[in-house]
């Protein structure tokens, strides 16, 4: 995959997390309740693993969550 800021390859990894994964718009002061949220997104459930690309010059990172699995790693 190519960094789509820089247009270099990137690095396959993976991000692992024993609880949910979530993305908010806002800062949280209690994290742990971000699942519940309502402006909450769940990148993926707990206990699960993604497949993440990652750019060394950029220090930027990309998530596909457009598949229905959320590319979650089995």
């Amino acid at each position: 995959m190519n960094c789509p800021y820089c247009g270099k390859e990137m690095t396959k990894g993976y991000l692992s997390s024993r609880d949910p994964l979530t993305w908010r718009t806002k800062k949280s002061a209690l994290p742990v309740l971000d699942p519940l949220a309502k402006d909450a997104v769940i990148l993926a459930g707990s206990g699960t693993v993604l497949v993440v690309h990652h750019c060394e010059d950029c220090r930027k990172f990309v998530i596909d969550c457009a598949d229905g699995a959320h590319n979650e790693v089995k």
